[in-house]
């Protein structure tokens, strides 16, 4: 059996694992919010309508015709990406699997992927120091993974980086402060010296395009419309389908934005020589919506070079990405190599258990409640 068939039969198994009686309660509640589900869906259609007539008068919009005329930098890309879980908690300690991979076309498409495992090991957090471990393991997976942005930066190697999740990661202050953020503007700066990064981010959940296109379009109405999408992911789902709907299946993207003039976090990259422009991306119809993190040396607005190089990336991320495929192709097998699955986590931490065994009874009465 394929593992999604195994994850959709645990699914359906819980479903019918619950009462019956909470179960009926909550069919009819799942029923009803549907029916509001129908109603949102209509309404913001209609909105979305307003706004993508706006979008092509004003050239927000933009076809295949463009990327036709880019010509790519860089035959060689990689893709970088890193993966983590948390185990234990009994007594407050923690382990957490880390691991971070590198895919490198060196000879492009044409070429065999190389695979490098370049960090993975198990790292111990003790609750009581670290109240919230989870945050910890997530910042020990991305300091890690901006060590390997650094490392690829100093093989002074011209390539598009492929960086699975956004650019400025983690979005919040909260995580490593200022300086982890010193130390991955580090990486990414070594990077871009002979290199394109881009960040491709599967589900954003941020309102930065929204946030620009309320200060670019200050009327009431306009407002009004676009206060009813919850993220700028949910609009642009919306405004490419408008667009798609005059029968245009080649690929779309958005004119690009400076987020380092919009948030806060972004604007502590700005302060480390790190400018991040964003647009979104989506391959075909089929294919989902995508927000590319272009990130520069230079502040775009004064860089003359900006508008070249973030085509290059938009040019780089159709190319890569294959037909039938959601992601591109160095994203893709990044993610499958690192990737850290949460039965292998448990397995990990048996087997921590298991070695830590002794002959004395009162020891192993105390590993067996850890367990």
């Amino acid at each position: 059996m394929k593992y999604q068939d195994l994850l959709e039969l645990k699914k359906r198994m819980d479903f019918n694992l619950t009462e019956p009686e909470v179960l009926v309660k909550l069919i009819e509640e799942a029923r009803l919010k549907g029916e509001k589900v129908q109603k949102d869906l209509r309404r913001l259609r209609y909105i979305s309508f307003k706004i993508a007539d706006i979008f092509e008068k004003k050239g927000f919009i933009i076809r295949e015709e463009t990327l036709k005329q880019i010509e790519l930098r860089y035959e060689q890309a990689v893709g970088i990406d890193g993966s983590f879980q948390l185990v234990g908690g009994a007594g407050g300690k923690w382990y957490a699997p880390i691991s971070v991979a590198r895919i490198i076309f060196e000879h492009g498409l044409n070429g065999q992927p190389q695979v490098d495992i370049f960090w993975a090991g198990i790292q111990e957090i003790n609750e009581t120091e670290h109240p919230e471990p989870k945050n910890v393991a997530s910042l020990m997976m991305l300091t890690a993974e901006s060590k390997a942005i650094l490392n690829w930066g100093t093989l002074n190697k011209q390539s598009f980086v492929f960086i699975d999740g956004p650019v400025v990661d983690p979005p919040v202050m909260t995580l490593g402060g200022e300086n982890y953020i010193r130390d991955r503007c580090e990486g990414i700066k070594k990077c871009l010296k002979r290199s394109i990064v881009i960040g491709c981010v599967k589900r954003a959940r941020d309102r930065f395009y929204i946030q620009y296109l309320e200060n670019l379009f200050p009327s009431t109405l306009m407002k009004d419309y676009l206060s009813q999408f919850l993220t700028d992911q949910h609009l642009m789902a919306y405004i490419f389908a408008h667009a798609r709907s005059k029968k245009y299946f080649g690929p779309i993207f958005t004119k690009w934005i400076d987020i380092s003039s919009v948030n806060k976090i972004y604007k502590l990259y700005k302060k480390h020589g790190v400018h991040v422009t964003c647009l979104f991306f989506q391959k075909s119809m089929t294919s989902p919506v995508l927000r590319l993190d272009i990130p520069l040396l230079d502040p775009p607005e004064n860089n003359l070079k900006a508008d070249e190089i973030i085509l290059q990336a938009v040019k780089a991320t159709n190319v890569w990405t294959y037909p039938g495929q959601d992601y591109p192709l160095p994203v893709i097998l990044a993610h499958e190599k690192c990737n850290i699955r949460e039965g292998c986590a448990q397995v990990l931490y048996e087997e921590i258990i298991t070695k830590s065994r002794t002959v004395d009874p009162y020891n192993q009465l105390i590993l067996t409640q850890l367990r």
